[in-house]
């Protein structure tokens, strides 16, 4: 891993952190629309499995991670 590319990296890493700990909290304290959630059943067409995130976390994590890039963008070039 090159320290050229640290912004990137650490960007893409603070969204799954950010993700990781929303569902964390979420299924602590059980809040719904913190967590992923997931669907199986079984229909005559046959097994259907559904799983999915709210848009809250993504959009959270997407504006973290931001902001970690951002932090560190203007921290090594500036």
């Amino acid at each position: 891993m090159t320290m050229k590319y640290i912004e990137y990296y650490l960007s893409i890493l603070t969204f799954f952190l950010v993700l990781a700990i929303a569902y964390l909290i979420g299924n602590a304290l059980n809040i719904t629309w913190l967590m992923f959630y997931s669907f199986a059943s079984t229909s005559t067409s046959g097994f259907v499995f559904e799983a999915g995130i709210s848009w809250i976390p993504i959009i959270f994590a997407l504006i973290i991670s931001y902001i970690a890039w951002k932090y560190e963008f203007t921290r090594l070039y500036y």
